[in-house]
């Protein structure tokens, strides 16, 4: 009897959201994949019988109506939660998924005896000898460490209790546009040796206004050069920012003691440490808004050819742009690793996100190989498998802020430069 064990998320309790990508495709029948929707068609059913529950389910696996890959969740999924209640079973805690018959799955919960779960006790193993024990004691230590941050997340304007921000009707109205451009600043870096992808101050003060009010916290789980803690600081919002490498912490306190803004009575932090662990820092509900830009999959960890540039040689050519090799960073990672390690990352930030509060991700698609690859997508759908909803998709142009731009394709192969526009994905946590 074959079987898999699965980590229940979040997602799970609130959604039904079981995560089957672990399993493998192979763990299911071919035909038992179906459509989008119920009515695009559905797979060939298979039987769950649910330990606790009368009865057996009928369900199937759907897929992405543009990708046609695998959603990973149950289509029927109105049973989880009755099943997690009945158990207890908490965020962190397994289940087990043995297939008892070809289309026949039994479900129940994990308890850390099965001798059925070979394959995953096998990988289990693997990954502890992949850490060494001198690494297992920095990391326990690393983790005894941390306590919850003491910084204020609660408005301190006089909105009204029902307004999204401090915006007035006529402000609001000048952001309906879904297409925006925003220019550099003297304060804004542009210099790629200091940091290789950074943004303008003026995009990341238009996010926070519009998601958040004075006094709220906003958090950027890959802060880079600082920019969001910078326009926190001009508006009067707590803004912690989390970033893998020291030299970028050193490079946000810089420019935060350089940014003397006499109406200020907030906290902005920077913080040297993994995106994944978030959640020690920060209470549930807290978070007002997310905002950030993160590394964009494997898009600079290879050598600019400048193929697009008339003035082929500006310093960039021949150079790798990667913030780091480190095994951690996001910008080391193929598309599809990098969409499971964005899941998992905002995930467990999910619950420190109010009901209702928005999570903003700013991300470009790339090229490979002569194949556009569609990071935005990914992210898209890996995101609503994780319990946050899509709101918005506003396009970020430019084409202002772009120079030097030559023949690229032509005159056989029409591809739309990739430097002259960028997805600014506006997601929310559901209301509870």
């Amino acid at each position: 009897m074959e079987s898999r064990i699965i980590e229940i998320t979040s997602a799970a309790r609130k959604y039904g959201n079981i995560n089957l990508r672990s399993c493998g495709k192979d763990f299911f029948p071919a035909d038992a994949f179906g459509a989008s929707s119920v009515s695009k068609g559905i797979g060939k059913p298979i039987t769950l019988q649910v330990e606790g529950l009368k009865g057996v389910i009928k369900t199937d696996i759907p897929t992405n109506n543009k990708t046609d890959k695998p959603r990973w969740i149950f289509r029927n999924r109105s049973w989880v939660k009755k099943f997690i209640a009945i158990h207890e079973i908490s965020p962190g805690q397994k289940i087990t998924i043995n297939r008892v018959r070809e289309r026949t799955y039994e479900i129940i919960p994990y308890n850390g005896n099965d001798k059925n779960n070979t394959k995953q006790i096998e990988q289990d193993k693997c990954d502890e000898e992949r850490i060494k024990p001198t690494a297992k004691k920095t990391i326990e230590l690393q983790k005894s460490s941390k306590k919850i941050i003491n910084i204020n997340y609660e408005r301190n304007c006089d909105c009204k209790p029902n307004h999204i921000n401090c915006l007035s009707a006529k402000e609001w109205l000048k952001n309906q546009l879904g297409v925006w451009q925003f220019y550099y600043e003297g304060r804004d870096i542009r210099d790629k040796t200091v940091h290789p992808a950074t943004f303008p101050i003026s995009l990341s003060k238009k996010i926070i206004e519009l998601f958040t009010h004075q006094g709220e916290l906003v958090v950027d789980p890959f802060v880079g050069s600082g920019t969001t803690l910078i326009a926190a600081n001009d508006l009067n919002r707590n803004c912690i920012g989390f970033d893998l490498q020291a030299s970028y912490i050193d490079l946000c306190n810089k420019r935060l003691s350089q940014n003397n803004n006499m109406f200020n009575k907030s906290q902005q932090i920077a913080i040297q440490d993994d995106a994944r662990n978030i959640s020690e820092y920060i209470d549930k509900d807290s978070i007002s808004l997310i905002w950030t830009s993160p590394p964009y999959a494997n898009l600079l960890n290879r050598k600019r050819k400048n193929k697009s540039r008339r003035n082929r040689d500006n310093g960039q050519l021949n150079k790798i742009e990667q913030y780091s090799q480190d095994p951690r960073d996001l910008g080391t990672l193929e598309l599809k690793k990098y969409s499971e390690a964005m899941g998992d990352i905002f995930e467990s930030l999910l619950p420190l996100l109010r009901p209702k509060a928005h999570c903003v991700i700013n991300i470009p698609d790339m090229w490979w190989e002569n194949k556009r690859i569609t990071i935005h997508v990914s992210l898209v759908e890996e995101l609503r498998c994780r319990g946050y909803e899509l709101r918005n998709i506003i396009i970020w142009d430019r084409t202002n802020l772009v120079n030097q731009i030559g023949i690229f394709g032509w005159p056989s192969n029409y591809i739309t430069m990739g430097v002259t526009f960028e997805y600014l994905l506006d997601f929310w946590r559901p209301p509870s």
